[in-house]
């Protein structure tokens, strides 16, 4: 499935860079140019260390440019849950990291002038079921009690003060998270990188990578070779063969979003009060957000192999739209895209370096646009050996999914099933 996204049509200039050719040399190629190895470059560049980016298509073609510009704190676990699987201090660890993260892109943002409409007023998850509240209820105890963090819980009957919706069963509120234009902040990096004298190639596809000693490793292109000390490989769901131990290591999964036609001001002020990031608590969930010029964003799951399979998705989520807000049900859809998430096994992100050498970073179940940049900092202190070896996220000795070769099968075998959790949750 394509389509020309919102962010697309509307994104700052979109310069075109050129295609790598012939040999060169320099110290750390990174293969992808998406937020994860653009923040790889500029926190490189930022010491001085000569940078060369390889992206397959263009600047921000992946998740990066496709997402739906939720900003977002945590994990799409609950924090109880990792602090019952990985222990309390990692917990912690994971938690500030998160906190961190969005901390680090604001900073980015503010230092280096980069136009993205950012706005951290906070993100509402919505609870699909009354159930799914009590969840929420015990959670914000969990994070006052153990990490000193205040979050709302928002009851049924006060939703209108957030959202002009009763579809939902009440929300659990952060004011640390934001929204921001997902490519013009990868554009802006992107030129900033630049700016602070790294390179970076489009239509360059790495197709090779052969390490010759600890510190020369060689990355071949169609059309030429970069030569460099270090390479790290950031391409998340949109991993392939030139890396098989990382591509067995990530599921990608697709998410389809819709843009609807500008809205009056006073509606948006309606639809969504506080003009936060949102999502609720399906399995198959819905996330949603309007845009800096007052356009309802509003994305869920899909895996389509034809047309006609996108042409249906999109009905069934615009139907979902006009179901948690019906004041939307004539607004016109001006724009329908499609990208893939990539998933771990363990729903947390992986960072490391594997025995080849090569350095990697993915897996951010949906929450990439805010914890990409982070760990596009620690790689890159990683690489000048002055990272933390404690990292919680580290996963250096990195293993392949078993059956990954039939996840497609699977992930649309589960879609019925979580749909059927949806149903009886």
């Amino acid at each position: 499935m394509s389509g020309k996204s919102l962010w697309q049509a509307t994104a700052n200039e979109m310069k075109r860079r050129p295609v790598q050719q012939g040999e060169e040399t320099c110290d750390v190629v990174i293969i992808g140019g998406g937020f994860t190895g653009l923040s790889v470059a500029y926190h490189l560049q930022q010491r001085n260390v000569k940078t060369v980016v390889l992206e397959a298509n263009t600047v921000g073609s992946g998740a990066s440019g496709r997402n739906g510009g939720e900003v977002l704190i945590g994990y799409v676990m609950s924090m109880q849950a990792l602090a019952g699987k990985y222990g309390s201090d990692a917990a912690r660890q994971m938690f500030q990291m998160s906190l961190d993260s969005i901390d680090l892109i604001e900073n980015i943002i503010q230092e280096e002038g980069i136009q993205c409409d950012f706005f951290r007023n906070g993100n509402l998850l919505a609870a699909y079921k009354p159930s799914h509240l009590d969840g929420m209820r015990r959670e914000q105890e969990f994070l006052y009690k153990n990490y000193n963090f205040e979050t709302k819980i928002v009851e049924k009957q006060e939703m209108h003060s957030e959202m002009d919706s009763d579809f939902y069963h009440g929300a659990h509120i952060d004011e640390k998270s934001a929204i921001f234009h997902p490519l013009n902040y990868c554009l802006g990096l992107a030129n900033v990188v630049e700016k602070n004298g790294g390179t970076i190639y489009e239509h360059s596809e790495a197709i090779n990578i052969k390490r010759e000693s600890h510190d020369r490793v060689i990355v071949e292109t169609n059309n030429g070779r970069v030569i460099a000390k270090q390479v790290g490989m950031f391409v998340n769901a949109y991993t392939t063969d030139v890396h098989k131990l990382i591509k067995k290591a990530i599921v990608p999964v697709e998410s389809i979003v819709l843009a609807t036609e500008v809205l009056p001001e006073e509606l948006c002020k309606e639809l969504m009060k506080h003009n936060r990031a949102a999502c609720d608590t399906k399995n198959l969930l819905y996330y949603f957000r309007l845009s800096a010029d007052n356009r309802m964003v509003f994305g869920g799951s899909g895996r389509t192999t034809s047309k006609r399979d996108a042409k249906k998705l999109f009905e069934n989520l615009q139907a979902g739209m006009v179901d948690v807000f019906p004041a939307l049900k004539d607004a016109r859809v001006d724009y329908k895209w499609s990208g893939k998430v990539g998933f771990t096994i363990e729903k947390i992100p992986y960072i490391g370096q594997l025995d080849d050498g090569t350095h990697f970073a993915f897996g951010y179940a949906g929450h990439g646009a805010a914890m990409s940049t982070l760990l596009g900092k620690i790689v890159a202190m990683n690489m000048l050996n002055e990272g933390d070896k404690n990292n919680p996220l580290d996963r250096s000795n990195l293993k392949p999914i078993p059956f990954h070769g039939m996840n497609a099968t699977g992930l649309g075998m589960m879609k019925y099933y979580f749909k059927f959790l949806d149903y009886i949750s």
